[in-house]
């Protein structure tokens, strides 16, 4: 007699059961890795938020050097360990925040000064980046004045520069090509020497808090730039 294999004992089937209700109770581990990050990530962003919006506020009423990290995790309601999670310094803290800041300005005075209307477009590219100055004045004020012994910082200075001087020249050759402005004006060097026009009399008013009216502000600053360029002149 010949002997067949047995084929799908109840010992093999009672195993496979198993291990289907193993399977089906246990996810895949790749799953799993793909779920837990962003459930970290999210609560390393929040927590981080936390941080920056805490530091604000001590930042702006302690200054830099008198502000203290653990009057930082205070404010945040946090641990002091739990700041050392993610920032080493003070410096590295303030830094970061005047990443925030930058943002900021650059987001609510984006591509304004590309509108159709060039003195209108300049108006409304002044008052955006006024708005966001005296918003963030106090931070501006520290960036300044930190910035000469932070290299680091000295460059995010520079950044915020770069962007607005950037955008600036690149519209005062299309208004050049245009015949709108004077065509003998250096785009970049006039780019610059307007933006810093600008940031000089925001730093001056916020400092000295000088009793200045917005409205009034942005007017002057946009017929001297308008003038500057020959924006104003008879068409």
């Amino acid at each position: 007699m010949t002997v067949r294999p047995n084929e799908g004992s109840e010992s093999d089937t009672k195993t496979s059961s198993k291990q289907s209700a193993r399977d089906a109770v246990v996810p895949d581990f790749a799953d799993i890795s793909e779920q837990v990050p962003n459930r970290y990530d999210k609560r390393r962003a929040r927590t981080r938020d936390q941080l920056l919006s805490a530091a604000r506020v001590v930042f702006e009423r302690d200054g830099f050097h008198a502000a203290r990290l653990a009057d930082v995790a205070t404010e945040a309601g946090l641990s002091t360990g739990t700041f050392y999670n993610y920032y080493d310094s003070k410096a590295e803290l303030f830094r970061d925040l005047m990443s925030v800041v930058i943002d900021d300005l650059i987001e609510h005075s984006d591509n304004r000064v590309e509108v159709s209307d060039p003195i209108r477009g300049i108006e409304m590219s002044n008052r955006a980046y006024v708005r966001g100055y005296r918003r963030n004045a106090r931070l501006m004020t520290l960036l300044l004045q930190i910035a000469e012994q932070d290299n680091e910082l000295r460059e995010r200075q520079l950044a915020i520069r770069q962007v607005f001087e950037n955008r600036l020249s690149k519209a005062i050759r299309r208004w050049q090509r245009d015949g709108r402005v004077y065509p003998d004006l250096d785009p970049v060097y006039t780019a610059n020497a307007l933006a810093y026009m600008v940031d000089r009399f925001l730093y001056e008013w916020t400092v000295m808090d000088l009793a200045y009216d917005e409205d009034l502000v942005v007017e002057t600053l946009t017929k001297l730039w308008a003038r500057s360029l020959g924006l104003d002149r008879p068409t």
